[in-house]
């Protein structure tokens, strides 16, 4: 009985798991995209007067904002 159940509550968790992992069909942005977005944001940041030590944070940060925005894959790094 307990075994059935557990079985009741943990398959539910495991079929929403499995949804998001083959459910993310986002595109990924191009790379004229994506350079076009980190020199908007760069410049940004300096309208924003950014450190440069916080510089790489920002633009990413900028990036994925706008890739997010227009339904495009977030990134994991940007060439400052």
């Amino acid at each position: 009985m307990k075994k059935a159940l557990l079985a009741l509550f943990v398959a539910p968790l495991f079929t929403v798991s499995a949804t998001y992992a083959v459910a993310d069909d986002t595109p990924i942005a191009s790379a004229e995209m994506i350079k076009e977005y980190t020199e908007m944001c760069v410049n940004w940041a300096k309208d924003d007067d950014v450190n440069d030590e916080a510089l790489n944070a920002y633009v990413l940060r900028c990036v994925n904002d706008e890739l997010e925005s227009e339904g495009y894959k977030k990134i994991s790094s940007v060439k400052v």
